[in-house]
């Protein structure tokens, strides 16, 4: 896929998870069988010793993992997203301590390593590159910090692919439309059939996070079709490069 086109599905993305305000937090859960929840909150929880430190909330979109964040007592933190209407959706209901920025992961307005950690959920499958994302991630994390991915994942197992890849095709859309019941036309959660399609197998992804930000833990639920990466910013061969 050119890099033309990638920019214009993840404008559609954008548009649709617009569209779905304010039902997207309700409906994600109920697409993934109840466990968008709990796997935002596994990665809170992994980056809770960065509580007192800036964190970045990438793909913030509505607000839904800064809201968890800022709960479980984090301190600062940035909400990065190009959407500016998301951005003022999350800021009406998280307040003073939650500081939306406009912008993509590709081009972080970070300086290198003032970042404590990054958090980013069910939004790196939708950037234009994933690996210039995942070099910024790195490059605006302080060494000792830490990078928490919760997406939906691509077995590595053809068997297991094919199986999940039938339920994002066919069974989500509809609980998805069922979830919604007309509070929207059509049915903007469809975007996630192309993501996922283009989306690289779960292993490979988690090599590709530890080659540009550190040593990174894959966890895999419901057969691999929801991941959560684990990663510590520690030296990589890029690093020693640069």
């Amino acid at each position: 896929m050119s890099l033309d086109n990638s920019r214009d599905e993840w404008s559609r993305v954008i548009r649709a998870i617009e569209e779905a305000l304010p039902g997207y937090e309700s409906t994600s859960d109920w697409i993934s069988l109840g466990l968008a929840g709990p796997l935002r909150r596994r990665a809170v929880a992994f980056l809770r010793s960065h509580r007192r430190e800036w964190v970045l909330d990438s793909g913030a979109g509505p607000g839904v993992s800064s809201r968890m964040l800022l709960e479980d007592g984090f301190e600062d933190i940035v909400g990065l997203d190009p959407s500016i209407r998301l951005h003022r959706f999350a800021r009406s209901r998280l307040g003073r301590r939650f500081c939306p920025i406009i912008g993509v992961a590709e081009n972080l307005p970070f300086r290198p390593g003032s970042l404590g950690a990054v958090i980013t959920c069910f939004a790196l499958r939708d950037v234009a590159s994933l690996d210039r994302s995942l070099d910024e991630f790195a490059r605006a994390t302080r060494r000792g910090g830490a990078l928490a991915v919760v997406d939906i994942g691509k077995p590595d197992s053809t068997f297991w692919r094919a199986l999940i890849g039938f339920y994002i095709s066919h069974v989500m859309p509809v609980l998805a439309r069922f979830s919604i019941r007309g509070r929207t036309s059509g049915n903007p959660f469809r975007m996630i059939i192309p993501t996922w399609r283009r989306l690289r197998t779960n292993k490979q992804l988690s090599d590709l996070i530890e080659q540009s930000f550190g040593p990174c833990v894959l966890k895999g639920f419901f057969l691999g079709g929801l991941v959560v990466f684990e990663a510590d910013r520690f030296s990589v061969w890029k690093d020693v490069l640069e």
